[in-house]
């Protein structure tokens, strides 16, 4: 008897670890788990919802940064340099949380890239998608929540760098980015094509005509092992590859235990409206729970574990059944948001167009000051000119006057000079004539 008190204690015991080794593990499959671990951690930020921060020691890191953009037949790629972007640029979305910093939230959905688009004529720019966006075949994506990806979550670069395969190099500084991106326009293109999503983006026409380059399209080769993804070059390839990858085997969790770190703050995002990624929470939730209890009937019945899987498959199929009818009840109130996403979209634009209203005024009227500025400097420069020739001519008034004064005063002293030799020259004849009447009387006396 004791024996199989002990023995129920033990199972008893050993399901609950279980299940509360499993209850961490909604919406994160043992791929993604086991590939992101080396390069950052997984976190509950809320009851159920598990996410994945990197491990970043690089200052202003933000995601969709060190890459190229590759066209092909898929649409933009993004070509990522770092070790962890074949998934985490490809599958999910991220979010910036102004406590934890970037998070990616796990989505099985495979792209080229999720990002959202703004463009002018000069220049192009991306942000990651955040995960109130959701991609629907019918309708491209809608947002189950309102939110605008600040300017700053914003790569900006000149067309004529935007294929280069070292564009983080040519990024627009951060303390420009709001300039330019008031005067952007909004835009995402996605859609669906031979079971794959595809993210048109701007269109490459454009692109090749502002950026004056011919845009060369690529193919994508498909491989479903990591170590196939590693590559010596960046640069010189015609080619580009990416995981492919079905979603069942990504749900799929065979790891009996995670190290997932909970969490006691919760994030800044609304966790009820996201909808990427809930129809496999709630089929792999279901599956987990009868699994558990299929599990305990096992030991129980001593039944075969072959027969046990094939009962937990057709479950699984049901459930997956079930949510595909709760997402098309749900259609309707997507094409609800959308249409609100447009009118929200046309308030937006309307303020942005006048805000540059407002800019344009502001421009002319500093233009209006900075033309009287100048024409009041070129005044005081013409007064001045006036001014130093004035002097200038006063000087030469000064001097002419001082030469003639100069010229009188020599002419008198000349004068003088004059004078005082002709009375000398008198003097002498005077007394040359007196020495001569002297000599002639003489000259009588002794005759």
């Amino acid at each position: 008897m004791k024996r199989i008190i002990i023995l129920a204690v033990v199972l008893f015991a050993a399901v609950t670890f279980n299940a509360e080794a499993k209850r961490h593990y909604n919406g994160v499959g043992g791929y993604f788990y086991t590939e992101l671990s080396p390069y950052g951690s997984w976190i509950e930020v809320d009851h159920g919802v598990v996410v994945w921060r990197p491990t970043i020691i690089r200052v202003n890191w933000m995601p969709y940064q060190m890459g190229r953009w590759v066209w092909t037949y898929d649409g933009w790629y993004w070509d990522s340099y770092e070790p962890f972007g074949f998934i985490t640029y490809h599958y999910g979305r991220w979010y910036y949380d102004d406590y934890y910093g970037w998070l990616w939230y796990p989505d099985y959905e495979w792209a080229p890239a999720w990002v959202e688009w703004r463009y002018d004529n000069n220049y192009i720019g991306w942000a990651p998608l955040h995960p109130y966006a959701t991609f629907s075949i019918s309708i491209g994506i809608f947002w189950s929540n309102t939110y605008y990806s600040p300017y700053h979550h914003y790569n900006y670069v000149t067309y004529n760098y935007f294929c280069d395969p070292y564009v983080y190099n040519y990024y627009v500084e951060p303390g420009y980015k709001y300039r330019i991106h008031s005067g952007t326009k909004y835009r995402h293109d996605y859609g669906y094509r031979n079971g794959r999503v595809q993210n048109r983006g701007i269109d490459v026409s454009y692109v090749s005509t502002r950026s004056g380059q011919k845009i060369k399209q690529r193919d994508i080769v498909r491989v479903s092992d990591s170590r196939e993804l590693k590559r010596d070059s960046y640069g010189n390839r015609d080619e580009v590859r990416a995981l492919d990858i079905k979603r069942d085997e990504l749900v799929r969790n065979e790891l009996g235990r995670m190290e997932i770190k909970k969490e006691n703050r919760r994030t800044s995002l609304d966790v009820d409206k996201v909808q990427i990624g809930k129809r496999e929470n709630i089929s792999s939730n279901r599956n987990e729970n009868k699994s558990t209890d299929r599990n305990v009937d096992i030991r129980k019945n001593d039944q075969n574990r072959n027969d046990i899987k094939t009962g937990v498959d057709k479950i699984f199929d049901k459930n997956r059944t079930d949510s595909n009818r709760n997402s098309d009840l749900s259609s309707n109130r997507t094409r609800e948001n959308v249409e609100k996403r447009t009118n929200e979209t046309v308030k937006t634009d309307k303020r942005i167009d006048t805000n540059q209203r407002k800019n344009e005024n502001i421009t002319r009227n500093e233009k209006k000051v900075v033309d009287q500025n100048r024409t009041r400097t070129n005044e005081t420069r013409e007064l001045n000119r006036q001014n130093q020739q004035q002097t200038k001519e006063v000087k030469r008034e000064n001097t002419r006057v001082n030469t003639n004064e100069q010229v009188k005063r020599n002419e008198v002293k000349v004068e003088k000079r004059n004078d005082v030799q002709q009375r000398n020259n008198s003097d002498t004849n005077v007394k040359s004539d007196r020495t001569t009447e002297k000599n002639n009387s003489r000259e009588k006396s002794r005759r």
